[in-house]
């Protein structure tokens, strides 16, 4: 895989986790706030997680 594609699948898996764990744990916020706080949450953390691994390889 290209690192694109790479940095794009870690994002997007970090966002279903992050979109799961709200819409199961805290069902108070899932209805309006649940779709942009995931979606934050997943492309930061994946695009850090992919940073990291790309430093430590490159």
């Amino acid at each position: 895989m290209t690192r694109t594609l790479i940095s794009i699948v870690l994002m997007a898996l970090c966002f279903l986790g992050f979109h799961w764990v709200i819409e199961t744990f805290l069902p108070s916020i899932s209805d309006t706030y649940a779709l942009p706080i995931s979606l934050l949450l997943g492309i930061t953390v994946g695009f850090f997680i992919y940073i990291q691994i790309d430093n430590r390889i490159g």
